[in-house]
């Protein structure tokens, strides 16, 4: 797994092949900081998942175009699709069972 932070430019490139997780977060969320751990926990665990690390703070017309109100919210997309949205942390073993649904 991957983990790549996003900009106005690449955005839209990062999210559109394969199955990807977007964190939209802000370093002064602690929740956020929380659910990083969780994020860095599973990247030697699933290297076929890319993660997209978005900061509102500094690209605040990402989060305006996909609707964010609150930090964490976590995306899944396959290949460029919006497949679910979610706000708050998402737990290890819980994060684990929606990335399998989704993979297979």
């Amino acid at each position: 797994m991957a983990i790549q932070y996003a900009t106005n430019e690449n955005y839209k490139e990062l999210i559109s092949n394969g199955l990807v997780i977007v964190d939209f977060f802000s370093t002064t969320c602690v929740p956020c900081k929380m659910f990083s751990v969780i994020l860095e926990d599973l990247e030697g665990e699933l290297p076929f998942v890319n993660v997209v690390k978005v900061n509102t703070t500094d690209y605040p017309e990402i989060g305006k175009e996909n609707h964010i109100e609150a930090v964490p919210t976590i995306m899944f997309y396959k290949n460029g699709e919006l497949l679910e949205t979610n706000i708050g942390i998402i737990e290890y073993d819980d994060l684990k069972k929606k990335i399998a649904a989704y993979m297979y």
